[in-house]
């Protein structure tokens, strides 16, 4: 036989073998987001109640604090977004997250419900792990194994103000974040 048969043959293979292995990477399957939101029963005394551009505002100015982040927020009473432009082989992505928030003991979670990165043909799942793994976020922001979801510690909020602040609940279908504030002094 010859040669260059057999070397096709094998590079055949090996291209196979490779897009076997990117499918079984980029394949994982995500579980749904286990999060029950419970809104406390009493709020303390120092509760403040800021609007959708407000926190779009603050959330932006951290984003922009990290140097190399190019992601952006946008929040009104139909969703949030989160926009990024993301370079993968060389190429240049819009992408685009649209976020459902929940608030947990130590955690704000945005679950993610709608992916789009420029107009690659793949799934959400897809997707999300080219995402997750090439991700390069600011300090208390991570990207969930477990779920799509974008986690964000809750102590990042206390770096604005010399006092300790906690999300308490979200409505942003009609214009309210609510956030308590205890004095660290105490």
């Amino acid at each position: 036989m010859n040669i260059w048969k057999w070397l096709f043959i094998l590079l055949l293979m090996a291209n196979a073998a490779t897009l076997a292995a990117l499918y079984f990477f980029l394949s994982n399957d995500y579980d749904a987001l286990d999060v029950e939101e419970e809104l406390p029963e009493e709020y303390s005394e120092h509760l403040i109640t800021l609007e959708n551009h407000t926190v779009e505002f603050l959330l932006n100015t951290y984003l922009q604090e990290d140097a190399g982040s190019n992601m952006a927020v946008t929040i009104d009473e139909e969703n949030i977004r989160l926009m990024s432009e993301n370079e993968y082989l060389n190429m240049n992505f819009d992408t685009i997250f649209i976020l459902e928030p929940y608030v947990t003991d130590s955690e704000l979670i945005f679950e993610i419900s709608d992916i789009s990165v420029g107009q690659l043909p793949l799934s959400e799942d897809m997707l999300y792990t080219l995402i997750r793994t090439g991700a390069d976020l600011p300090e208390g922001m991570r990207f969930s194994t477990e779920s799509k979801a974008l986690v964000i510690d809750k102590s990042m909020f206390d770096g604005y103000t010399d006092f300790s602040v906690d999300i308490e609940s979200i409505d942003y279908q009609n214009n309210a974040w609510y956030f308590s504030f205890e004095n660290e002094l105490n």
